[in-house]
């Protein structure tokens, strides 16, 4: 089913409020007393303290008590030893998208609702600690209509790396899709996405014929624009030899494309929470909960029924997690994308599954922060707390290090220099009594 793409755009950005810049008045901000995590693999800075000039990490002074005094118009928060590490993304979100749906609200879903709900989604995962969200496939350039808006401060919102429609083949019924026929119906949609204010091109490999998937990613590369490849082995090695920045999912990687990908150097977007077994499910259960993070029965039963959505066999559910280790080893640059959504928990078990799976602590930070940043070419910016960067930055009361499900202990988010207000407003509901229970 085709749309109007670019009519439904400029509806998006009517109905989101006049979008206008906002001048912000820099203020100097010490985090101190602070245990820095700074994602580049290096051991934790101890009594460290963060100094933030505006929406930049202008210094981090050993011990702590070597930062100046910001004066009488800054602000010192003292952290009393809790943990710093960079604002966390998510490479795999959908923002709209439900799996399960059991109020059967996605089919004829019109698009203003669809919008309200991926807005929520949005908020929600920033006030998890997902500063950035990069969106593999959204109808109708929703995601792109978001990013304006949370860049704009009409609400406050993460990051957004806009994928927009993904890409495929003239003949692919999926309506969610756009295609295009032949080499040249392909290069025109391309350009046509980007011209809709995209970031990252997703095509849907595994549908596409070689010749039509090559010249896609010539035509985004033409432009700048990154792309990702959704598919399993063969496609994966096409897209390697293109030039393509990442794949995403992957399960059935053989060895001889696990090596073809590292010495490309793409990147592996593995979406694990797709790809688990009923083992795998409970396993992570009674592992988070030995770590002293008990949620509620909503969030509980609500995390397994998206789990068990995707649920696999135990062969299958087994071998994804070997290509994952496998790749790791290899020295693919791993990133961590959830797929399914709230973001902001099933996010969150995404890169606790990484650990779950085999992959060293450090290694899952890195993929949810540095590996992200790089793999959208934005490290000078992001991914990591060393001065000159954003000040994108989460804090924790426990180390993560020791126990990955410490990002559950989540005490502050701050996006751009500014904190985030994680309160929950009186009367709102879950995410999940919305849209996730029956």
């Amino acid at each position: 089913m085709k749309r109007n793409t670019n009519g439904n755009r400029g509806v998006l950005l009517v109905t989101l409020v006049l979008l206008l810049p906002i001048g912000a008045v820099a203020q100097t901000t010490v985090l101190t007393n602070a245990t820095v995590i700074d994602a580049t693999g290096s051991p934790p800075i101890e009594d460290a303290a963060v100094v933030i000039e505006g929406n930049r990490i202008t210094a981090i002074h050993t011990p702590s008590s070597s930062a100046p005094d910001p004066g009488d118009d800054g602000r010192v928060i003292d952290l009393g030893g809790a943990y710093v590490l960079p604002g966390l993304w998510n490479n795999h979100s959908h923002l709209g998208d439900l799996l399960p749906d059991p109020k059967g609200m996605l089919p004829d879903e019109p698009l203003l609702r669809a919008m309200i709900r991926a807005g929520r989604n949005a908020m929600d995962a920033l006030k998890a600690g997902f500063t950035t969200l990069r969106i593999t496939g959204e109808r109708d350039f929703m995601d792109v209509a978001w990013k304006e808006a949370f860049d704009a401060g009409v609400f406050v919102g993460p990051r957004i790396v806009a994928g927009g429609p993904p890409l495929s083949t003239d003949g692919d019924t999926d309506w969610l899709v756009r295609t295009g026929k032949g080499p040249e119906g392909i290069r025109a949609i391309v350009a046509d996405n980007i011209a809709n204010g995209v970031q990252l091109i997703k095509f849907l490999g595994s549908r596409m014929p070689p010749e039509e998937l090559i010249a896609g990613i010539e035509e985004a590369h033409r432009h700048g624009v990154p792309v990702t490849i959704h598919g399993g082995d063969e496609t994966a090695r096409i897209a390697a030899m293109a030039g393509a920045e990442s794949m995403e999912h992957g399960n059935d990687l053989s060895d001889d494309t696990i090596r073809m990908m590292a010495e490309a150097g793409m990147f592996l977007d593995p979406t694990i929470q797709c790809n688990l077994s009923d083992e795998f499910i409970v396993e992570r259960e009674r592992l988070i909960a030995e770590a002293g993070y008990v949620a509620s029965p909503e969030v509980i039963e609500g995390r397994v029924r998206v789990s068990r959505a995707d649920e696999r066999s135990p062969e299958y559910a087994n071998h994804a997690r070997d290509v994952i280790n496998k790749a790791y080893a290899a020295g693919i640059r791993l990133t961590t994308g959830s797929d399914s959504n709230p973001i902001s928990e099933i996010g969150i078990l995404e890169i606790e599954q990484f650990v779950f799976h085999g992959i060293p602590a450090m290694g899952a930070i890195q993929a949810a922060t540095r590996n992200s940043a790089e793999m959208m070419g934005m490290l000078d910016d992001l991914g990591t707390v060393e001065v000159g960067k954003l000040a994108d930055l989460i804090v924790l009361e426990k180390n993560p290090l020791e126990h990955i499900s410490h990002l559950r202990s989540l005490s502050m988010v701050i996006k751009d220099g500014k904190i985030v207000n994680r309160s929950e407003d009186e009367g709102q509901a879950s995410f999940w009594e919305l849209y996730l229970q029956d």
